[in-house]
């Protein structure tokens, strides 16, 4: 988080803002809305709302993992499979927030040894309290490469990396307060959109928002590096925001801050977070639109979308409805 708010700093925000002066998909326009169909089909409750996620998060070709989340004839008693990145994800997300929090109420300056001691005594005691997780993140193990004591140890030195951050953005904070993005600034915040209008389900929480700047942002994990659907998760919370705030209340700038989790040929030995910052421009609204137009109409036919085709097939491995896929007869 402390590299978020350093990266926003070192950044011309005003740049990227005068890309979205002309904006004209908000979350409030009639544009965006969804189409009367579907609208029709969710308050009649035939089929369930999709959160962003669900929208945005294109992982199997055909959407077939869509299918058994939330389709009109999706099987029952589904049994979803655990799984190494999921498991993985959620402790990434729970050590960084922890650091943030811990480290914002922080005013000592800390020499290098100081922070190499203090990061070691938070892993530990990260270790303790997410002893299960990490167990079954052991057990979940499919590849040499999936490793919970090298995940354990870029958490560590990410830390320390990030407590310099903080440090830098201090210094930063010190010359220009007016426009300057904060620790303080950054929030959480639950947002419940129109579903009949926007079609994105209540109770979304983007990773964090900091309105004053009009930025939204989300924390991903993974092995293979920045995917384009990262775009369209910060995207689809720009929209709900806007569609629950209100016109005036616009959120014009994403952030990813991307996360390996398995040492590989992309992150080896030792990959820290990157950040990307980016407008969420008009191509970006029109193309979560789509996808979540698309992905409604998918939960609303009859039958399974089709297996994806063999090339096509590489997530399946990493998919938490591999087993019912395979079993569906196909």
């Amino acid at each position: 988080m402390f590299k978020v708010i350093s990266s926003l700093n070192f950044v011309e925000t005003s740049k990227l803002l005068e890309e979205t002066q002309s904006i004209t998909l908000r979350g409030y326009s009639e544009k965006t809305f969804l189409t009367g169909q579907f609208a029709l089909k969710l308050s009649e409750g035939m089929i369930r709302p999709l959160s962003v996620s669900d929208i945005s998060d294109y992982l199997c070709p055909t959407r077939r993992d869509l299918y058994f989340k939330k389709g009109k004839n999706r099987p029952a008693r589904l049994r979803r499979t655990k799984t190494w990145g999921s498991t993985a994800g959620h402790l990434v997300e729970a050590y960084i927030r922890e650091l943030f929090e811990d480290e914002t109420n922080r005013r000592k300056k800390l020499q290098y040894a100081s922070i190499s001691k203090a990061m070691e005594k938070r892993t530990k005691l990260f270790r303790t309290r997410n002893s299960d997780a990490l167990l079954e993140l052991g057990s979940l193990k499919g590849r040499p490469e999936e490793n919970p004591e090298w995940l354990l140890n870029l958490l560590s030195q990410t830390g320390k990396m990030s407590i310099g951050f903080k440090s830098l953005n201090r210094i930063l904070a010190q010359g220009n307060t007016a426009n300057t993005v904060k620790e303080s600034d950054l929030s959480r915040r639950t947002i419940n959109p129109n579903i009949l209008q926007i079609g994105i389900s209540s109770g979304v929480k983007p990773d964090f928002l900091i309105e004053s700047h009009k930025v939204v942002g989300d924390i991903k994990s993974g092995i293979v590096g920045f995917k384009d659907y990262f775009l369209y998760t910060c995207t689809g919370y720009a929209l709900a925001y806007e569609n629950a705030m209100g016109k005036g209340n616009d959120i014009d700038i994403g952030v990813i801050l991307f996360f390996p989790t398995r040492c590989s040929d992309f992150a080896k030995p030792l990959t820290f977070s990157q950040v990307y910052i980016f407008a969420i421009d008009d191509e970006l609204r029109d193309q979560f639109k789509r996808r979540r137009n698309e992905a409604y109409n998918i939960i609303s036919q009859d039958t399974l979308p089709r297996m994806p085709d063999e090339k096509d097939s590489w997530h399946c491995s990493y998919c938490q409805f591999a087993k019912p896929c395979k079993e569906s007869g196909e």
